[in-house]
């Protein structure tokens, strides 16, 4: 079921509020990084290339170059998953004036709301 433009607009309103008043746990409500073509097939590439000096090790028995061989696979695959974030979540707010005049006119407005339902109530 799709929201209706007013249920969008309090939505974002609240996504706001939450990324200027507890940023930690806004950022645990990001979306999973997404790793790029590029970086991923690099990454593969390292990973199995140390797979090959791995396997060269133990057929020749040299224990050292085995451990150098685990090392490059490792590196692989930290490279393939260390890059930037490939989403990003929408604009940041990035002056403190602007935060808490769109907090306070946000407050104004639910305010305002809450006195037009309890007048119409007759209360």
């Amino acid at each position: 079921m799709a929201l209706s433009e007013y249920e969008q607009k309090m939505l974002e309103q609240l996504e706001e509020q939450l990324r200027d008043e507890d940023p930690k746990l806004a950022e645990s409500f990001q979306p999973v990084r997404q790793v790029s073509l590029k970086r991923l097939v690099l990454g593969l590439f390292i990973v199995v290339a140390g797979l090959g000096i791995l396997v060269a090790a133990v057929a020749f028995s040299m224990s050292w170059v085995g451990i150098i061989g685990f090392v490059v696979m490792l590196g692989g695959a930290l490279y393939i998953f260390s890059g930037p974030i490939g989403v990003s979540s929408g604009p940041k707010v990035s002056a403190g004036a602007q935060a808490s005049s769109t907090k306070e006119s946000f407050m104004a407005r639910q305010q305002e709301m809450w006195e037009r339902r309890r007048d119409q109530d007759g209360r």
